[in-house]
């Protein structure tokens, strides 16, 4: 008896079959990829809005013993040793840790030595956001005097200089914060006065 084949009968896949499945599995998981990496910028940005304020109580707390907040000019810390990068926010975190043995409930894990300035032998801490860049920290007397911060630009890695100044609240034109201080973060990006900075008011 012959044997007989079904028409149209084919074994396996085409090429053409096989690049079509991989092209798609290709766009799923770039959509996996780009929903899981924006999943977590926000979360670092909530994390670093939760710095901010950790560091805004501390501040609170600082001003209502000694009757204003902390400096975050260059020349309150004369003698010290390195950059005048990220001296405004060095010089609020030593005037903290000056008056609170804890730094007014400032944790170590938020804290760094971004450029290696130390002042009498002890380091110069900066806060740092969770893109382990320096916040800007400016007091009121301050607005209108860029301060020079060093960071990492988020797509390169490489360590850029910027020039941070208080910003306006965007409807009345006023410096924001205008009776107290302001803390940025530059974002993911790393780079000060760009969208995606944050801060302790209204950005937008």
């Amino acid at each position: 008896m012959k044997a007989t084949h079904r028409a149209g009968h084919r074994a396996g896949f085409t090429l053409i079959e096989i690049l079509a499945v991989l092209l798609i599995l290709s766009i799923l998981i770039g959509i996996l990829v780009t929903s899981l990496f924006n999943a977590g910028e926000a979360a670092n940005g909530k994390l670093t809005e939760a710095r901010l304020a950790q560091l805004e109580t501390a501040m609170g707390r600082f001003e209502n013993e000694t009757g204003d907040y902390p400096p975050s000019t260059f020349d309150a810390l004369a003698g010290a040793t390195g950059s005048a990068n990220n001296r405004g926010i060095e010089a609020a975190i030593r005037a903290l840790y000056e008056a609170s043995p804890d730094g007014y409930g400032m944790g170590d894990d938020v804290l760094d030595n971004m450029d290696g300035d130390t002042l009498a032998g002890m380091p110069l801490l900066e806060l740092v956001d969770l893109w382990g860049n320096p916040v800007a920290y400016l007091r009121r007397q301050d607005y209108g005097t860029p301060q020079p911060y060093v960071t990492f630009d988020g797509a390169t890695g490489v360590q850029v200089e910027n020039l941070v100044d208080a910003r306006k609240h965007p409807k009345t034109g006023r410096w924001a914060n205008h009776t107290s201080f302001q803390l940025i973060s530059a974002g993911a990006d790393g780079i000060f006065n760009t969208e995606d900075d944050l801060g302790n008011f209204m950005m937008d």
